[in-house]
């Protein structure tokens, strides 16, 4: 995660490097924040659901379709909440656009929860639907 979070602001900073200094308007909600919250929540939920089942569901071993998957993913929940909330699904994203100015610091919270929240439901639920892909514990000798 720090990885990440330190990758998107060197990628912020340059994008500034390469656009210069532009006056930006940070994205504002008004009204209820629960509106971007959902949609943060809930992209992220089928962005992780989807790459948990294509990248690491042992039965879809050998398959190369998980590219295209998780790229037709991240644009259907872009063009649904993209215009809700940004669409960043991921919180170095958040942070990212945070420091271009594109979202408000303020309401980095929204991010932070709706995608760790959406993520955490995507886990567990395969978790639980996709038993074959638990490990199996090493069997104990006796003696």
């Amino acid at each position: 995660m720090v990885v990440q979070v330190v990758a998107a602001i060197a990628a912020a900073f340059l994008a500034r490097w390469f656009l210069g200094e532009r006056e930006q308007t940070p994205m504002n909600f008004t009204g209820s924040k629960a509106y971007p919250l959902v949609a943060e929540f809930a992209g992220t939920f089928a962005l992780a659901y989807v790459v948990l089942n294509v990248a690491t569901a042992k039965g879809n071993a050998g398959n190369s379709f998980y590219g295209l998957a998780i790229g037709f993913t991240v644009f259907a929940m872009a063009n649904t909440f993209g215009n809700i909330s940004g669409g960043a699904f991921n919180p170095a994203v958040a942070f990212g656009a945070s420091f271009l100015k594109v979202f408000a610091w303020k309401n980095i919270w929204i991010y932070l929860a709706g995608c760790f929240g959406g993520g955490l439901l995507a886990g567990l639920l395969f978790n639980y639907l996709n038993q074959d892909d638990h490990p199996v514990p090493p069997i104990e000798k006796e003696g």
